[in-house]
């Protein structure tokens, strides 16, 4: 479940878009049909620990959909989701519902499993300083032998600059946008997270940190990348 939250994270809190308006419905992220990126993901000492693979599978008026797979640090495959990206007002939205139905509730069963909260937004348009809105998710199973609640809160999300960034999949152009990340599944974690997107491809670099120490935990790099 850790990470699987890790990649809801790291694809986080940013958000796609549909296929109708291929022109002014987003400005981050790719949408044609057969698109790949993959994000790499690495200890604090870069020690790879997995990976996940982005890919379009669908569209279906103003929602995209996407698949994501994912594997450990030797390549094995722990299983496959699929979520939406929503048109909304000026920019694009993540379905939470979606992508908690699709992947990790599979794992409860016939146990009943309850999901609210609000989809995580991101405008077009991008400037330093801007602050972006808060997104909640609550994820509650109920039922024999179990019944556990995880909360996810993203919070102070900020835009604080611009850098351009080099990875193994190229050089891009980004904005850096930032949060606080509040997690309780049982016990409560925060951790403050910065990550770098660009324009029609998406996250490129993101790094984790412990929020009351700063010591950095985790990255996330985008490794590859095919339109």
């Amino acid at each position: 479940m850790k990470k699987f939250l890790t990649a809801l994270l790291v694809l986080g809190l940013a958000a796609n878009q549909s296929l109708k308006a291929q022109t002014d419905c987003s400005t981050y992220y790719p949408i044609s049909d057969g698109a790949k990126f993959e994000i790499s993901l690495y200890s604090n000492k870069m020690k790879k620990e997995g990976k996940v693979v982005y890919a379009v599978k669908n569209d279906d008026g103003d929602k995209v959909l996407y698949t994501m797979e994912m594997f450990d640090k030797k390549d094995k495959s722990l299983g496959e989701s699929t979520y939406g990206m929503q048109c909304e007002d000026d920019g694009v939205s993540i379905d939470f519902k979606s992508l908690m139905n699709s992947g990790m509730t599979r794992q409860y069963g016939d146990m009943e499993v309850d999901i609210t909260g609000n989809n995580i937004y991101l405008p077009n348009n991008l400037s330093v300083n801007d602050v972006l809105p808060d997104a909640s998710m609550e994820l509650s199973v109920t039922g024999a032998p179990i019944a556990m609640k995880t909360t996810i809160n993203m919070v102070d999300r900020t835009v604080i600059g611009e850098e351009e960034i080099t990875t193994p999949a190229g050089t891009f152009k980004c904005v850096i946008l930032t949060y606080t990340t509040e997690i309780k599944m049982g016990i409560k974690s925060q951790g403050y997270t910065k990550q770098w997107l660009a324009k029609n491809v998406g996250m490129v670099k993101t790094e984790d940190y412990n929020k009351k120490g700063g010591k950095l935990r985790s990255i996330s790099l985008l490794t590859s990348y095919e339109q």
